[in-house]
């Protein structure tokens, strides 16, 4: 929840994603883990990074996280999730 003063009023936004398809996430082998790992679409894995599917791509780009590319792009959510864990205690 985000909390914003704006000369004496406060607003207050609290905003959910709900990832409803199961066609966003799949199991696949992932050759830089050397394992079995959640795979995810660039929408669904910059939801639940909560970052743009933009930044997702920057990430895959700068070869950051892990992905496979096939019929689809499918990012390696653990990669993913260690990345932002990573991120989150260089910035703190």
């Amino acid at each position: 929840m985000t909390t914003k003063n704006n000369g004496g009023i406060v607003i207050e936004i609290d905003e959910r994603i709900a990832v409803t398809s199961a066609e966003q996430q799949f199991e696949a082998y992932c050759s830089e883990c050397k394992k079995m790992t959640q795979m995810a679409t660039p929408k669904t894995a910059g939801v639940i990074a909560e970052i743009s599917e933009r930044e997702v791509f920057r990430l895959i780009e700068g070869k950051v996280v892990h992905f496979i590319e096939n019929a689809r792009v499918l990012v390696c959510v653990e990669s993913l999730r260690n990345h932002k864990a990573n991120s989150n205690t260089t910035s703190g």
